[in-house]
């Protein structure tokens, strides 16, 4: 049988990355075998995240030492519904439990010390620039880490094979990334939710906050639809930073319309591969 084509972590960081290829049986490399570091997981509550949770469960995947759910007090609904109800007892199943970290950590909320909007809302120009999933995600992953007396570790972040453009190392000397989806067991998103699936679990929600910008038509219709209070919420989000911005033109949607007056079911601007995310290339979000 041919032997399919996957990045290696080393190839993926050279001057000149390239594909090699990898025996489909070739053996599983466990965190002996890397580092003797902490090995930590940034749990993100999506599809990504509970694949991973299934890989650990049936022993395909070591268990990490800490397992964490940055909280940055704008959640979905859904997120927190869909893993209370089936994700928590499965990990809970094999000593695994979901540690939260309070936005509390964060040094600042939606706007930075120098007054600008964190979130990437649009504008009349374009769309501003994503600095809170590295705010609200992965110095408050890090700040809870030092709380622990983590002064070393190995952390997990659930990019799969079809994201390599989020896939990049740490800028810290302290904390080094790991990607089981793209190395250790590599699979796409949708082959996660086929896991998902197989595993006899409903569909998971895309994690991402209930303000989120790079929400697509569908979310916002989902959020609407099942869970009116975290629209609600949303519009009146949408309408406070407007009133906040100085020339009262940011929008959490596209179009530029305030967010309960947008048709949801209309065509939207088509995605780019890879850009499903919105440019949001932190690596703590939407997995």
């Amino acid at each position: 049988m041919k032997q399919p084509n996957v990045y290696t972590q080393a190839g993926l960081f050279d001057t000149a990355p390239q594909v090699v290829n990898v025996p489909t049986k070739r053996k599983q490399r466990t965190r002996q075998q890397t580092t003797n570091d902490v090995l930590t997981w940034s749990y993100g509550g999506g599809t990504q995240s509970i694949a991973l949770a299934l890989l650990v469960v049936s022993g395909k995947l070591p268990k990490p030492d800490i397992t964490v759910f940055c909280d940055t007090s704008f959640e979905a609904s859904e997120t927190w519904e869909y893993n209370n109800q089936y994700i928590v007892p499965l990990l809970s199943s094999v000593g695994i439990t979901i540690e939260i970290a309070s936005h509390d950590l964060a040094t600042v909320d939606l706007y930075g010390k120098n007054g600008d909007l964190l979130e990437p809302a649009y504008t009349q120009e374009g769309k501003l620039p994503t600095f809170c999933s590295a705010e609200w995600k992965k110095r408050v992953f890090r700040r809870y880490l030092r709380l622990q007396g983590v002064k070393s570790c190995v952390t997990w972040l659930g990019m799969s094979t079809d994201e390599l453009d989020r896939v990049k190392p740490s800028d810290v000397e302290w904390q080094q990334y790991v990607w089981p989806l793209v190395f250790d067991v590599p699979m796409s998103r949708t082959e996660c939710v086929q896991l998902v699936r197989n595993a006899g679990l409903p569909p998971p929600p895309k994690s991402s906050c209930y303000i989120c910008p790079h929400r697509r038509n569908a979310q916002w219709q989902r959020l609407k639809m099942y869970y009116p209070q975290d629209f609600q919420k949303a519009v009146t989000h949408d309408r406070m930073i407007r009133e906040r911005d100085k020339l009262h033109s940011v929008y959490l949607h596209e179009s530029r319309q305030p967010l309960d007056q947008v048709d949801f079911t209309q065509a939207e601007t088509p995605v780019l591969f890879g850009e499903e995310n919105g440019g949001c290339q932190s690596g703590y979000c939407f997995v």
